[in-house]
């Protein structure tokens, strides 16, 4: 490899340097942002390695018409780092390497390589072509990637400002069209794919959706111990990662990974805890309580009826969508396959993509000039993705509908440590309180003793302060402008951080009990002095 004047070729030195000049960063880093709460943990997460001459060597033998590597930029996203190559024929390719965040990036590798070659040969969704890739991390470019060509198109993210109300609506409408026909697939267990002949899933159960491909263990960060700030210690519990034959089996993974989260006794000594956190003996009895009526949960009419193994996309927006330049009505590719996997139809229940939200984005507030406008505009483009899951998609439709009442407890279950005791158990005393009308045949199994009259009392007394760090939280973030995460624009980081540090000292300042700055100390969501 080396450079010319005219670009990166594979003929003379320096290449490695050139390439650095090109995309104007260090290619290893994650330099497209830092977060407000563990911004080195963070980092060194999303950091990944390889060796440079080998990756460029590769992708110009993939671009036989090809001399040289004219530019080159770098897309960083949480799970994900993306280099986009432009050779001097003026051809794109794309190269993705997982970040650990992501999950083994073996499994993450083969499984969205799968999903992509699966769907290009049993829907006609378009899709990028795979031209290489590897899940052996000891290949001669250093780490598991994938190399396919640049979809076809503009981003959807780039043309939707410009677009008017009827192309954006039509637009939605080729969208769903598209995208739905992969929920009709029936597939035999919940999990992620793979090509059966995966190394890893020699030594795992697996179950043939053909020859070609099997369901494995899930790619779910829920599964793994990826999750910075909020660590998976497996005491309690063993990893249970499917795949699941039944939704039984699937509910049972989703309380074994809240068990997953619980620290052993000699971690949580070491820190003060918040106030509504509750104990981990408390949390123990919570899921375990939980798990059988999540058991009965699993086997409500509403439930069964939508527990179909369903795979979608696992990110539809606009940023992973194309369009034809000249026709932003016609969407030509989906791109970021790495989040999908196979899991019940009511999983999808409360997922919209960002062109069908009902919430107004700044952008299109102006472009309006009028917020009236804007919310029009939103329910509109709603209706028209809502219209055609009906018509497209019976199974995601179909689940939209069932009471959120019955949903919610699957999605809390496994986040017990991290949201602490409170949510949990206000969905289950929701589901206990509706439960007549929700179609169960047999008494709630929660135990007579689970809201006693001193139980009531303390979690009364959680629910408001849990309540009360919720609107602090909230305020905070919004004051300093940055997410639940802390992430900020690089070029952001120290006025944020210094803000942040401000309104921590001023707060503080006020409180006068050694226990409630304690209190305080440990709920505050962002990193302080």
């Amino acid at each position: 490899m080396g450079t010319r004047a005219d670009g990166i070729t594979s003929q003379t030195s320096g290449a490695e340097h050139h390439f650095k000049e090109m995309i104007g960063s260090d290619p290893f880093d994650y330099t497209s942002g830092r977060w407000l709460r563990l911004d080195d943990e963070q980092r060194k997460a999303r950091r990944v390695t390889f060796n440079i001459h080998q990756l460029l060597k590769r992708v110009l033998s993939l671009s036989p018409s090809a001399v040289s590597i004219q530019s080159c930029r770098k897309l960083e996203g949480g799970f994900s780092k993306v280099f986009v190559f432009t050779t001097n024929d003026g051809k794109q390719l794309i190269a993705k390497f997982p970040t650990s965040v992501a999950g083994p990036p073996e499994q993450v590798t083969n499984s969205e390589v799968a999903t992509m070659t699966y769907l290009k040969s049993h829907t006609k969704i378009p899709i990028p072509e795979v031209l290489d890739w590897s899940d052996d991390p000891s290949n001669p470019i250093g780490s598991a990637y994938i190399i396919m060509e640049h979809a076809d198109g503009i981003s959807l993210d780039q043309a939707w400002p410009k677009m008017t109300v009827p192309q954006r609506i039509k637009c939605v409408g080729s969208i769903t069209k598209q995208i739905t026909e992969m929920s009709r697939i029936n597939f035999p267990a919940y999990g992620s794919l793979y090509f059966s002949d995966a190394s890893f899933l020699q030594h795992q159960s697996s179950y043939p959706v053909d020859k070609k491909y099997s369901i494995g263990p899930s790619c779910g960060v829920i599964y793994w111990d990826r999750d910075i700030g909020h660590r998976k210690y497996y005491h309690y519990a063993k990893p249970n990662r499917g795949p699941w034959r039944d939704i039984s089996e699937y509910t049972s993974a989703l309380i074994d990974a809240g068990l997953g989260r619980l620290p052993p006794p000699e971690q949580v000594a070491s820190k003060w805890q918040r106030p509504f956190q509750g104990s981990v003996d408390e949390h123990i009895q919570l899921l375990h309580s939980g798990s059988k009526v999540l058991q009965q949960l699993a086997n409500n009419i509403h439930i069964q009826n939508n527990k179909a193994p369903t795979m979608f996309h696992g990110d539809l927006n606009k940023r992973n969508i194309f369009v034809s330049a000249q026709d932003p009505m016609v969407a030509t590719s989906f791109i970021d396959w790495q989040l999908t996997r196979v899991e019940p139809a009511f999983y999808y229940a409360d997922q919209v993509p960002d062109f069908a939200s009902l919430s107004i984005t700044s952008e299109e507030t102006q472009a309006d000039d009028k917020l009236s406008e804007g919310s029009e505009l939103s329910t509109l483009c709603s209706q028209a993705y809502v219209a055609g899951l009906g018509i497209l998609s019976p199974r995601l439709n179909n689940a939209r509908n069932v009471d959120e009442t019955l949903l919610r407890p699957f999605r809390y279950c496994h986040r017990t440590w991290r949201d602490s005791i409170v949510p949990f158990t206000y969905e289950l005393l929701e589901l206990q309180k509706y439960w007549n009308t929700l179609g169960f045949q047999e008494p709630c199994s929660l135990p007579s003793d689970f809201m006693s009259s001193d139980r009531a009392r303390v979690y009364r007394e959680r629910e408001e302060t849990f309540n009360d760090f919720l609107e602090i939280k909230k305020d905070l973030l919004e004051m300093v402008e940055t997410e639940d995460d802390g992430w900020v624009f690089p070029e952001l980081f120290e006025e944020k951080k210094s803000l942040n540090q401000s309104l921590y000292e001023t707060i503080m300042s006020d409180i006068e009990g050694e226990s409630d700055r304690k209190d305080m100390e440990s709920a505050w969501p962002l990193d302080h002095d």
